[in-house]
């Protein structure tokens, strides 16, 4: 089963108020004559190809600047712009704050998502991953947060179900090693330190295989400098969930082979300990499926983490 990143309900063109519609078509000097919404990712904002009617093609997002996402589109219109040029990813045209919405443009890429249990399209994808090392090493932006500071106050879910319960229908591998699972837990963001600048949300539908073969890497949202194997196992749970066995390709990549094991495994028993957490809570009504998605990560993550470890 691969990993489940279907349609959210997201808005769409037409549902855009008018002045915001006429505001990007005066920017970008023509009509739009179609605009076709892309249904994958969880958040609901809109994000569609728009093909202008001068025979251009560009991709846009907007949302409500009340809309508690809208933090996030910032940050990504932000950082995409201000990227070094040898980073595979799409130019920023322009963004706009108009009748209380956001907006940003960018540069339309052809291409799909790519299909990791393809050997050709993995490579692919690794190849990306360490040119984005490379290239983000130094972390060209100095304002980007840790990612202890920006993702600490979340990757803490197995100490807090060690201190006030755990979920009654945790499985039972989960429930017999708690207390062992928090204390990992709390290693990672010592182990998380480091100068590289990184996505941190490396999943194939924030990446596009390119008609010539290249991967470009979108959704800029969630950046954060830290140590530079953190995107390759971010990364890894999504190889996992595709059927390929992440532990040979982390030891081979150049971003993860110097790596000390137990920091990735401290790393993987956050994410699944966030994942355990974060399935259980009520689910967003205009992204239906991202509950399922947290589910599975939990799954897949939770059965490689067993197999590093081997606790009973």
């Amino acid at each position: 089963m691969g990993e489940i990143t279907g349609t959210v309900a997201r808005i769409a063109w037409a549902d855009l108020p008018r002045p915001v519609r006429a505001e990007l078509e005066r920017r970008l000097g023509a009509r739009v004559r179609t605009a076709a919404s892309q249904s994958g990712g969880f958040s609901h904002g809109m994000a569609a190809r728009l093909l202008l009617d001068d025979g251009r093609r560009v991709f846009a997002k907007a949302i409500n600047c009340a809309d508690n996402l809208s933090g996030m589109y910032r940050t990504e219109a932000r950082t995409a712009a201000r990227l070094p040029r040898t980073v595979p990813t799409s130019s920023v045209q322009f963004t706009v704050d108009i009748a209380g919405w956001f907006a940003v443009v960018f540069d339309d890429l052809d291409g799909r998502h790519p299909r990791l249990e393809r050997p050709t399209e993995l490579r692919a994808v690794l190849a990306t991953v360490e040119q984005l090392t490379h290239t983000l090493t130094p972390s060209p932006l100095s304002d980007a947060p840790t990612i202890a500071d920006g993702y600490g106050p979340r990757l803490n879910c197995w100490r807090r179900f060690a201190g006030q319960g755990p979920p009654s229908d945790l499985d039972s591998w989960s429930l017999s090693n708690l207390d062992r699972l928090a204390e990992l837990e709390s290693t990672w963001p010592e182990h998380a330190a480091g100068d590289t600048l990184l996505h941190t949300d490396l999943r194939p539908d924030n990446m596009l295989l390119r008609p010539e073969g290249g991967v470009s890497v979108i959704d800029w949202a969630w950046p954060c400098v830290g140590a530079a194997w953190i995107d390759l196992v971010s990364l890894a749970p999504s190889i996992a969930a595709s059927g390929v066995d992440p532990d040979p390709i982390l030891a081979a990549h150049t971003s993860t082979r110097d790596a000390e094991p137990a920091a990735i495994d401290a790393f993987i028993c956050a994410l699944v300990g966030y994942w355990e957490h974060n399935r259980r809570q009520p689910g967003p009504p205009r992204s239906p499926n991202l509950r399922r998605h947290q589910a599975h990560s939990a799954q897949v993550s939770r059965a490689w983490l067993r197999r590093r470890l081997a606790w009973l």
